[in-house]
């Protein structure tokens, strides 16, 4: 039988993903903004796409830290798996080293392991 309690957890998960989303639009514009201006920093071979996944999996990151500090958690797995996955992307590219696709599975493996662990 579908609760009170589950549509909440929806809503509050719905409004925890547009918040994301929000911020990452945001944070394109900012960087397409500072690149236009020629005020974007160049690192290796990082370019404009470099610094929106970066900035996407570092905010994404973070909100999944708050989200996981309240009681109520909306954070999945599958959310740490994918900032991790983008601020792997974007550090990749402003950062020269070819250790992407090793990074990503060691992510994938840990955070698994992690909630593994921890539901036990």
């Amino acid at each position: 039988m579908i609760t009170e309690q589950f549509f909440i957890k929806i809503e509050r998960r719905s409004r925890a993903e547009s918040l994301y989303w929000a911020g990452v639009l945001v944070w394109a514009g900012l960087v397409l903004g500072a690149n236009s201006l020629g005020l974007l920093p160049q690192f290796g071979s990082g370019d404009i796409w470099s610094w929106v996944f970066f900035g996407a999996g570092l905010y994404g990151t973070l909100l999944n830290l708050y989200h996981t500090a309240l009681a109520d958690s909306v954070t999945t797995t599958w959310d740490y798996i994918w900032s991790g996955f983008w601020l792997v992307l974007g550090l990749s590219g402003l950062f020269i080293f070819d250790m992407f696709w090793p990074l990503v599975l060691i992510l994938v493996g840990g955070v698994t392991l992690i909630k593994a662990i921890g539901s036990n």
